[in-house]
């Protein structure tokens, strides 16, 4: 990255000051085979090329968040160092095709080299590592999803403001949506739109504590449904569900990368 481009993001990341007031989350994979068959499409994520700078948060923005994206495999480290330990690795793209993301939490620059610390799509939920430049690519956004489980409400957030509101059907007491912070992972179109995962599925980096051995490792989504009449009530393995027209709503609105934080 160029040191336009690094003190570019350092700008943007010293303005956002994330604060994060840990809730958790509950399950789903979008897999093929719940879905009938066939071969998930991703959807288009933001691009931005490696080394440039990202751009000027809008004067109107009150919080701004960072997204990275791999243009080639990664290696996310325990701490800011060539020599720490590997946290986990990464492609260029998820198992469904979609460009690998992070949330970006903090920068630090070491030995005149960028570092990059990010929130990970890997259990335990919550967990982060530090990937240096080089094969990143910034962008900004300034949406997020909150979820209230006890209202079983989806909100969408736009500039610290109110952009959207959605009821929602949540996990089971076997089987509830936990709480935390997380962002999303990839916005994919299942094979089957009459099936139970709707026209849209936004995967999110959590993972339902007691389905690790689901495809996919029990990973959350939050996705459309073929069962409208169950919207509103705990029904799930731990996944958000909503209206098809809803979660196509949701997604106008909020840039695959942005933080998703669900709370009890």
């Amino acid at each position: 990255m160029s040191s336009v481009g690094r003190r570019g993001v350092l700008r943007l990341i010293g303005a956002v000051a994330l604060v994060v007031a840990l809730a958790g989350l509950g399950y789903l994979v979008v897999h093929v085979r719940a879905a009938g068959g066939g071969t998930l499409k991703p959807l288009a994520a933001v691009s931005v090329p490696p080394g440039s700078p990202s751009p000027s948060p809008s004067p109107a923005a009150a919080r701004h968040w960072i997204v990275a994206k791999a243009t080639a495999p990664v290696v996310a480290r325990t701490r800011p160092s060539a020599s720490a330990p590997v946290r986990a690795t990464f492609g260029a793209r998820t198992a469904y095709g979609f460009p690998t993301l992070f949330l970006v939490h903090e920068t630090r620059e070491v030995d005149g080299r960028l570092w990059y610390r990010v929130w990970l799509s890997v259990r335990p939920n919550g967990s982060r590592g530090w990937i240096a430049e080089g094969r990143l690519a910034t962008y900004p956004t300034t949406a997020k999803i909150v979820i209230d489980l006890s209202q079983r409400r989806l909100t969408v957030v736009r500039r610290d403001q109110k952009a959207a509101d959605f009821p929602v059907a949540i996990g089971t007491a076997q089987y509830p949506t936990p709480t935390g912070f997380f962002f999303v992972t990839e916005k994919l179109r299942p094979p089957a739109p009459g099936g139970p995962y709707g026209v849209l599925a936004l995967s999110l980096s959590a993972f339902q504590p007691k389905l690790s051995w689901w495809s996919g490792g029990g990973q959350v989504a939050i996705h459309g449904t073929n069962q409208d009449q169950l919207i509103g009530r705990a029904v799930s393995h731990g996944c958000v569900r909503m209206h098809d027209a809803d979660i196509l709503k949701v997604s106008r609105l909020v840039p695959a990368g942005s933080p998703v934080v669900i709370q009890p």
